[in-house]
């Protein structure tokens, strides 16, 4: 906690300079991937229509590469308001509202259009409420990770029983590692940035990571097999301090909302397209793609749906889980 009140009183979350006689507010956001991510090509269109919406009033400095911590440090940072946004992965926001990791679930949507229609609904918008309320952080705009597939050097995975034994890496998550124990694999847990080498050493078979991964980190080098099972959409969530939110001028406010309605959409197209390359550059590398049907993704989806029950009091409630299933269709 120490650590983090230094790393909160070292950050200038909101900045006001004076230029040209008139008052420019600077917001600051921070996020922990690269320049060519999604997070920041969001970032960098969600600042650009910031600014246009305010005249130049209101400004978003973007940072990328975990310059102000890494997420879980920024978001602490963000809810103590002494930064203004930060992109975080909605797994990583459970321990301020456990709640939140409804989006962990597996077997949620079928795609990223289908993920768009219930996050950017009223159900959606029950849930982001019911956050704000609860952590004193606004979700101005979501991002993703893409639709999730399975990747492995062992086996072409068509159903479910071809997971038996396998050695998935996990990333520690409990609702992750009960559904892969369901399908009688094996979760390992692996440091993210281990994670080529554990797979070039066969330290692991195979993890869980959507195609875009595969093309951007190149994992197609050291594995064989890739199946779309969809089983998890991954979120990254912009959250805003919400009493920075409400020191803005209503306009302003209005002006960050539609700019990160705007940004939220054009990440979600970039990560959608990025999954469409990562599957065609599988295929032109030589990996055996499976790209599973919806009737064959149903199989995995029923097994999958057997942990739900397990996590549902975590977040929120099996009405609230069947009500954010059902917007999505």
């Amino acid at each position: 906690m120490k650590h983090v009140k230094r790393l909160a009183a070292s950050i200038l979350a909101l900045t006001v300079t004076v230029t040209a006689g008139h008052a420019e507010t600077v917001l600051k956001l921070g996020h922990v991937s690269s320049p060519e991510n999604v997070y920041h090509k969001g970032a960098l269109r969600f600042a650009e229509k910031v600014s246009e919406l305010t005249d130049g009033a209101v400004t978003i400095d973007a940072l990328c590469c975990a310059q102000l911590g890494n997420d879980v440090a920024q978001a602490k940072t963000v809810q103590l308001g002494a930064q203004d946004l930060a992109i975080v992965s909605s797994n990583n926001l459970a321990q301020f509202d456990p709640k939140i990791d409804i989006f962990s679930l597996p077997a949620l949507f079928q795609d990223i259009p289908s993920a768009q229609k219930a996050v950017f609904g009223p159900v959606g918008d029950e849930i982001f409420e019911n956050f704000m309320k609860t952590t004193g952080m606004r979700v101005i705009y979501t991002t993703a990770w893409g639709s999730r597939a399975v990747i492995n050097n062992k086996v072409a995975v068509k159903t479910p029983a071809d997971m038996d034994g396998l050695l998935l890496r996990s990333p520690g998550s409990p609702v992750m590692n009960a559904t892969y124990k369901a399908f009688g694999a094996n979760p390992t847990p692996v440091a993210f940035a281990e994670l080529f080498t554990a797979l070039q050493q066969k330290t692991v078979d195979g993890a869980d990571m959507s195609p875009c991964d595969v093309l951007t980190l190149k994992y197609y080098e050291v594995q064989n097999h890739l199946t779309t099972t969809n089983l998890f959409t991954g979120f990254g969530m912009v959250i805003m301090n919400e009493r920075k939110f409400q020191s803005l001028s209503e306009s302003e406010q209005e002006a960050i909302l539609a700019a990160g309605r705007e940004a939220g959409e054009y990440s979600w197209g970039l990560t959608a397209q990025c999954d469409l390359d990562g599957i065609a550059k599988a295929k032109e590398v030589g990996m055996e793609v499976v790209m599973l049907e919806p009737d064959e993704r149903a199989v995995f989806f029923d097994a999958a749906r057997g942990v739900w029950d397990e996590f549902a009091d975590r977040v929120g409630g099996r009405d609230l889980i069947d009500r954010l299933v059902a917007a999505s269709q």
